[in-house]
């Protein structure tokens, strides 16, 4: 058994190398007892958590004399489906390839969605 408090705040890579982010939320299936999905903060490789620095570089904030301020924001969240990770240690590691089907797959189905919703303007005359 695995506490999910575990998974907070581990850092997130794809098989290619590439860091996607930390993780900030685990979703739970109840019916089925696992894992459905992990909650990803996206942030640029600078920002990641790397110890008690980081934490007090981003918890306070300062402004160079010169105005030139390092951007701290995030880049927005994915879902990453529990079905495409391939290991979880010390980072947590996604099959890149299943990641890009899993966001195709979910963009035709936005598109199916937009369509349904689309009115349709009929014109009799």
């Amino acid at each position: 058994m695995v506490n999910l408090s575990t998974f907070y705040d581990l850092n997130v890579y794809n098989t290619e190398g590439k860091f996607l982010g930390q993780i900030t939320e685990v979703v739970l299936n109840i019916k089925k007892g696992r894992i459905s999905f992990f909650k990803t903060k996206a942030l640029s490789q600078e920002t990641k958590s790397g110890g008690i620095a980081d934490i007090l570089r981003n918890s306070i904030r300062l402004e160079q004399d010169d105005g030139d301020t390092k951007e701290l924001m995030t880049m927005g969240t994915m879902d990453i489906p529990y079905e495409v990770v391939s290991a979880v240690g010390d980072i947590i590691l996604v099959d890149q390839n299943k990641l890009i089907q899993y966001q195709n797959d979910l963009k035709v189905k936005e598109d199916k969605n937009q369509q349904v919703k689309r009115p349709i303007s009929a014109t009799r005359k």
